[in-house]
């Protein structure tokens, strides 16, 4: 992993106010999970009892990796290098597994709750998936730690990096906590609101596409950068744990911040994707290759792991052609 500057201050730097970092996981992993560690191996049931038999099987499977080194991709690493940097306990949100403690050695698995993967728990449901009462069901799994014990007693923040999907996953049961606990929430994504409950509204870091002036990357990883910004600019240097001075801090940081141009793209079908990188596979080769032409020359609108599901895709069906 790339250790990146900022604002002059090294990996290590000393600092108390922050409790936990929970970021969450990456569909890619470090090492590849047998059939029998994904939905596949799972019956047709209703979701108590899938969920039953998944946290079953995953007690019984080997516990071979530690949960910090499993996950590969540069969001999961600017996590675990805000965690670092804030001398902190890192925590890792998993669709399979619960709120798992980055230390705990677990089984290598593939469960998503996303719809039209391979690996999508969604598919082994009857009926529509509840993901809320998916991932409660998790906290009580054989891996994972409650949202009690990573926020802990005490005043240190806790920094919490949501897309959207897992924002719907873990918004009800982490609402729950105490009024005490809720205030020392700092949560980084774009456009949470509608996907968390209004309990922890307040607890929004108002970081917006200016970040990505700042600390650039892609949508994806838009939490995690912001997560980092916020260690790296406000965390360590503001030892006073006041929300709202937080956030006055942030922007602060971000005010006189134009953010970047961005190209309009349109959006196309993952059917209509599939076909355009199977017209490209016979004159080019590589999947950063085939996916920057698709949006500088065809000026479309794909996220990189939705691209590489749908590259992966388009290589096995010419094999079998």
């Amino acid at each position: 992993m790339t250790t990146i500057a900022f604002n002059g201050l090294s990996e290590g730097a000393v600092n108390g106010s922050v409790a936990a970092v929970i970021t969450i996981c990456t569909h890619r992993k470090k090492a590849r999970p047998l059939s029998a560690a994904t939905p596949v191996s799972l019956r047709i049931d209703s979701q108590d009892a899938v969920q039953s038999v998944w946290n079953e099987k995953v007690r019984t499977l080997p516990a071979d990796a530690v949960a910090s080194a499993l996950y590969a991709g540069r969001g999961f690493g600017l996590a675990t290098q805000a965690a670092k940097i804030a001398m902190s306990k890192l925590y890792i949100l998993s669709a399979g597994l619960g709120l798992v403690a980055g230390d705990r050695r677990v089984p290598v698995y593939g469960l998503t709750v996303s719809c039209g993967h391979a690996e999508s728990i969604a598919s082994r449901v009857i009926g529509e998936l509840d993901v809320a009462a998916w991932f409660s069901g998790l906290l009580s799994g054989p891996h994972s730690d409650q949202w009690a014990d990573a926020v802990g007693l005490g005043s240190g923040r806790v920094l919490i990096a949501l897309t959207r999907p897992y924002a719907e996953m873990v918004g009800q049961s982490l609402s729950a906590l105490e009024p005490q606990a809720l205030a020392r929430l700092r949560i980084f994504g774009a456009s949470l609101g509608c996907a968390l409950p209004a309990l922890l509204h307040p607890a929004l870091a108002p970081y917006d596409d200016r970040l990505d002036a700042i600390l650039p990357g892609t949508r994806a990883d838009f939490s995690q950068r912001a997560l980092f910004h916020f260690v790296r600019s406000v965390a360590i240097t503001h030892q006073a744990q006041d929300r709202d001075a937080d956030y006055a801090a942030v922007e602060a940081a971000l005010a006189g911040v134009a953010p970047p141009d961005r190209p309009r793209r349109m959006r196309r079908t993952d059917e209509e994707i599939l076909q355009l990188i199977l017209t490209r596979l016979p004159s080019q080769a590589g999947i950063a290759r085939i996916l920057r032409a698709l949006r500088d020359e065809e000026g479309i609108a794909c996220e990189q792991s939705r691209f590489g599901r749908l590259y992966r895709a388009a290589l096995e069906q010419r094999a079998a052609a």
